[in-house]
């Protein structure tokens, strides 16, 4: 019986960090495969009539505020979806205070001058809406999903959250013990634990590792910090508010700045950051987690910004590394060699860099060979271009996924949101399949020999007892505990 392979994220070029989510659910695993399966390497005929992606154009109005109205009208959406985004995330909180930026979103809808937050939650609750709270690197999210005949009731709740915000300690502190809870308990995922850790040493003197605090900074956030935070960045000249559905757009916009006409604030300052230099050296990074039954393997490095023109080749240079089950990396670690359930490599950008990274869970005693040959696969595909073959199937795979990302409300809001708090180009919003199809031979090489030519970072989680195996194989190893702090550095031939 062949190992079950995990379900993964939806395919597509971006997926938001969340402050308290794990990347994937991995689902129970069977014992390791040992040979190849045929079908996967003759790859099925692309459908005679790929679905069209067809996005409506987003409409953009500015009010004399300084307040971005965004609206994009979907005749077929049974139901309005309201955002607010700020252009203030995870990055933004100070460095002596990681994690206020989600605390002061998560505090938005729990209380104002005069309502408290029982009474507001009644209040989304009566309109049958879907309230939540999204906190990514360079920007934050309030979404409501509403039906369209209480469109102005929303509007009116999301313009007294968020303008009349008040935060007191009460309140707080359940926020505070829930963020808490959370952080400690996706402790206990490996596939968290390795991410984290990849982000925490790519970004270890940039502004985005704030991004990778432990469940410990939560404590020690007050009413007064989220405050200022709020204060500095919750302004109109640094927000949008996005509406997407069956709407009239220019009506709502009408609608809007009656609302929130009486919000002032000019845009915050932000320094423009800029991306965090790639890792170029041999490193590994060992995360030590007891009770594990397998180890999970990450390896990584920084890449462009999405807005780079670079963007789309290595989209495609990345699904041929391990977009699929017939991907280089599953067809090498999993049906070839047997060392891995699963292999695969993914993808996110920021808005000064972006990150990819091949991922893999293997049995304990394959942990060297398949870290090794990860990092062989990548080295391989910097220096021999893929073939004609594998850049069409993969632009096809890409070009047939991308209106299933679109289908659901949360996958429009979501790209929405991104589109406009990056400040993306059309590109970007609904000309990947054109700019796909530009993708050749070329421009792939140019990408991988830019960018997977520097060696990637290796992080591996696994059980303190398994470290062993890697004195034997590697010059040195760092060791790391689950909240990211080094414990020591081991060199070859040490003893533990």
């Amino acid at each position: 019986m062949r190992p079950s392979v995990p379900a993964r994220r939806p395919p597509g070029p971006a997926v938001g960090f969340l402050l308290a989510a794990a990347l994937v659910a991995m689902l129970p695993a069977a014992p390791l495969a040992s040979a190849q399966e045929r079908f996967r390497r003759t790859p099925p005929l692309p459908d005679a009539q790929p679905l069209e992606l067809k996005l409506p154009k987003i409409e953009y109005v500015l009010l004399p505020n300084g307040l971005t109205v965004a609206t994009a009208r979907r005749p077929e959406a049974s139901v309005v979806t309201l955002q607010l985004v700020v252009r203030a995330g995870e990055a933004d909180s100070p460095t002596a205070l990681p994690g206020v930026a989600a605390m002061t979103a998560r505090m938005i809808g729990k209380g104002t001058k005069m309502l408290s937050a029982d009474y507001l939650e009644n209040m989304i609750e009566s309109m049958g809406a879907e309230y939540s709270v999204t906190v990514l690197m360079d920007y934050t999210v309030l979404t409501m999903h509403v039906l369209e005949e209480y469109l102005d009731r929303a509007i009116y709740v999301l313009r007294l959250i968020v303008l009349e915000a008040v935060f007191t300690e009460r309140e707080l502190g359940a926020v505070r013990r829930t963020a808490f809870w959370e952080l400690f308990e996706q402790k206990k995922n490996p596939e968290v634990l390795g991410w984290r850790q990849l982000l925490r040493i790519l970004f270890e003197s940039h502004p985005y590792k704030t991004a990778t605090y432990s469940e410990e900074v939560i404590k020690f956030i007050t009413t007064e910090d989220v405050s200022a935070f709020y204060g500095r960045f919750y302004r109109p000249g640094n927000a949008a508010v996005l509406v997407s559905g069956n709407i009239d757009g220019a009506a709502v916009a009408e609608k809007l700045e009656n609302h929130f006409n009486a919000w002032v604030g000019q845009s915050a300052e932000r320094a423009a950051v800029p991306p965090p230099s790639p890792n170029s050296g041999d490193r590994i990074c060992y995360v030590e987690v007891p009770n594990v039954s397998d180890a999970t393997i990450f390896a990584g490095n920084v890449i462009m910004p999405a807005s780079d023109p670079e963007f789309f080749p290595f989209i495609v240079l990345k699904q041929v590394l391990g977009g699929t089950t017939r991907s280089r990396l599953f067809m090498n670690l999993r049906e070839s060699k047997g060392y891995a359930y699963y292999a695969f490599s993914e993808t996110e950008f920021f808005r000064s860099c972006g990150v990819y990274w091949a991922r893999a869970r293997v049995s304990p005693e394959f942990i060297v060979p398949a870290a090794r040959e990860i990092v062989r696969e990548i080295k391989t595909l910097s220096v021999e271009a893929p073939v004609p073959a594998e850049i069409e199937e993969a632009k096809s795979f890409l070009i047939g996924n991308l209106p299933t990302r679109f289908e659901s409300l949360d996958g429009f809001a979501d790209w929405m949101a991104r589109a406009v708090a990056l400040e993306l180009d059309d590109g970007q919003w609904d000309k990947g399949p054109e700019r796909l199809k530009l993708v050749n031979v070329e421009r792939v090489r140019a990408v991988s020999q830019n960018y997977l030519a520097r060696k990637p970072l290796v992080v591996v989680v696994g059980r303190p007892d398994w470290l062993g195996r890697f004195l034997r194989d590697f010059e040195t190893v760092e060791v790391y505990d689950t909240s990211g702090t080094l414990k020591r550095t081991l060199r070859k031939g040490e003893e533990r």
